[in-house]
């Protein structure tokens, strides 16, 4: 079948250790919905038709959107494929019935929104829904929502880097790829990876970083705002000072995110007189060989700074020793974290600390992009959720999302137990540090 180098359709596959801890997630009580949304506006002279091949290419060869499971799956499920048909409609086109830019781009937040929240149901629903707007000749909106069982944050890259490369390629007359590195194989490769001392190490990772968190539990600082609402502070660095950023990391081997997160903590420390700091993040699994591979390889894990009161270049370096700490031992499923976390509290009389979170996307395009002729011009991200609020639990949720152009740092804080005051403060000392190392500072300086 074109568009398919994985296992035959049909052929049962294991879930990754990543979807079985989302599947397991969603099984629990309290769960709130949520999919993957994407939302480009496109600006300019759009070839409509071009763009709606390019998604059904990228559609048609990435097999994880072709996953398919049991209509009740149960609490140890498997996955297999079926094809997208020839006839079948991937992209649904809509003409908009707007009196202003503005209204037209309030629909489709509302569209988007709603897109965001509406489960998928298990059987024969295809585990994405994908829009394109039409407001007049030169203003669309291209709206995308994945099953978070099928997508991650390395898959939403793609995809925007795949279909404008493949919308361009089909402006200029050339050939798409109608293949791609199959997920199922992937899955497969996985597991069948994680022997017995690989397990016993993740383990004993796990119970070690779980332990220390039983010790970190959150107390919020003396002055903090606990009747106050929560939010969200924001910031960002752009143009020269971000390439100014990435050359000087590049150069003592560190990654902008790493230098992002390190500053973070120190912040953190800093602000509330923490010498160790726990926090949680979102952490790719996927092999260089599986760099490509659409599907889900992102799993929550924990990270112990033991120092974080220590000078900066030791805090980079500890955080840098972490993330890679991590990605080394996710090879864990669901019921595994459970036991160690409920014997890291059993043995500790504690629970586990999860009261700070960082979530971490990089992309290697520009924030906002032209086609090659220039006609065209592409905002991701250009439609807020609207009315839709999601509560995440966490004290402090650091987000981090970093364009060739661009780097954009929001801190959302409960309120409760971190107010805004305290969250502006450490955004301020984060901005500050990473614009000290784009000046030319030193990364070893205090």
């Amino acid at each position: 079948m074109p568009g398919l180098t994985g296992l035959g359709a049909g052929t049962p596959f294991p879930l990754t250790y990543e979807q079985d801890r989302f599947h397991t997630k969603t099984r629990s009580d309290g769960w709130s919905h949520k999919n993957v949304q994407l939302g480009f506006e496109i600006l300019g002279d759009l070839d409509t038709d071009a763009l709606t091949d390019a998604v059904r290419a990228f559609v048609v060869r990435h097999d994880a959107l072709h996953l398919q499971m049991d209509p009740v799956p149960g609490p140890h499920p498997q996955q297999w494929t079926r094809p997208i048909a020839a006839d079948e409609e991937v992209v649904r086109r809509v003409n908009v019935k707007a009196a202003s830019p503005a209204q037209f781009s309030r629909y489709a937040s509302v569209l988007l929104s709603r897109d965001c929240v509406t489960p998928w149901s298990y059987g024969t629903q295809r585990p994405f829904g994908i829009r394109l707007l039409r407001h007049d000749a030169h203003h669309h909106a291209l709206l995308a929502t994945f099953q978070n069982l099928v997508f991650d944050g390395r898959a939403h890259h793609l995809f925007g880097h795949e279909v404008w490369r493949d919308y361009q390629a089909l402006r200029d007359g050339e050939p798409l790829p109608d293949t791609a590195p199959s997920f199922a194989e992937a899955a497969v490769r996985q597991r069948a990876g994680t022997g017995v001392r690989q397990r016993e190490r993740a383990l004993a990772s796990w119970r070690e970083r779980l332990t220390a968190l039983t010790r970190l539990s959150w107390s919020a600082p003396e002055g903090t705002g606990h009747s106050e609402a929560g939010g969200t502070v924001g910031g960002e660095l752009s143009g020269g000072t971000v390439a100014a950023l990435r050359d000087t990391c590049a150069e003592f081997r560190f990654t902008v995110l790493q230098t992002t997160v390190s500053f973070f903590v120190a912040a953190l420390a800093a602000r509330t007189g923490r010498t160790e700091v726990g926090l949680w993040t979102s952490m790719d699994s996927r092999s260089s060989r599986d760099a490509d591979v659409v599907g889900m390889f992102a799993g929550s894990c924990p990270l112990v700074v033991r120092d974080a009161a220590a000078d900066t270049q030791s805090v980079r370096t500890q955080v840098r020793d972490q993330l890679l700490t991590a990605l080394r031992h996710q090879g864990l499923t669901a019921g595994d974290i459970a036991t160690l976390t409920r014997e890291a509290e059993e043995e500790n009389g504690a629970p586990v600390s999860r009261d700070v979170y960082v979530n971490l996307r990089r992309f290697d395009g520009n924030s906002t992009v032209a086609d090659d002729a220039g006609r065209l011009r592409i905002t991701d991200d250009a439609y807020p959720l609207h009315r839709i609020t999601f509560q995440d639990g966490f004290a402090l949720h650091l987000r981090c999302t970093e364009f060739r152009d661009r780097l954009c740092v929001d801190l959302l804080y409960d309120g409760r137990r971190a107010d805004r005051l305290l969250a502006r403060s450490i955004l301020d000392d984060v901005l500050a540090g990473i614009t000290a190392v784009a000046g030319g500072a030193r990364p070893g300086a205090a």
